[in-house]
């Protein structure tokens, strides 16, 4: 029994992997070379909050920053700081996951949204006081508010796809196994 779930466990955290590279290669992908005058949702930071605050036993830290280090690297982003707030996101969600189990999905949502405009204001307050360059207030705003609006269908195909649901009072004590 405990096996299953051990590698079931540990599917997830590959099948987390593996799309977050597929996300990676296509945001790399020459699709157009005319400038964008949007930016469009972060696929990764959506994915990894909606599998966090449903199973965060699916999105282990090490992983997270790993991932999205890498993704600062290839992305030519300040090294480290997508990795450090998304971390600092998904230990924030871990920590609320008992609540969030019990809650409607608009209070997912909400807690989510909440937590997306947070790791932005202190990514542009980290920036700002290391006097990096930093994206235009308006591309960042954009992105945001399509992070927030994409959320519901990154966990409804997770769920529907991926089986990624809410993790129940069962479920979170076998998780520590």
């Amino acid at each position: 029994m405990a096996d299953g779930v051990i590698s079931h466990k540990w599917g997830m955290r590959l099948m987390f992997f593996l799309l977050c590279l597929v996300f990676i290669f296509l945001k790399l992908t020459p699709f157009s070379t005319a400038p964008q005058l949007w930016a469009g949702p972060d696929l990764m930071v959506v994915l990894c909050l909606a599998w966090a605050a449903r199973q965060p036993d699916y999105t282990p830290p090490l992983l997270v920053a790993l991932v999205f280090l890498l993704a600062d690297f290839l992305f030519l982003r300040p090294p480290g700081l997508g990795a450090f707030m998304m971390v600092i996101g998904v230990e924030l969600l871990r920590r609320r996951a008992p609540a969030l189990r019990d809650a409607t999905f608009v209070a997912e949502w909400a807690t989510v949204a909440a937590l997306m405009i947070f790791m932005s204001i202190v990514a542009r307050l980290i920036l700002m006081l290391f006097f990096l360059d930093r994206p235009s207030l308006g591309l960042t705003l954009i992105q945001v508010i399509m992070n927030i609006a994409i959320y519901p269908l990154v966990v409804l195909l997770s769920q529907t796809l991926l089986g990624v649901r809410r993790q129940a009072a069962r479920d979170a004590t076998l998780g520590a196994v």
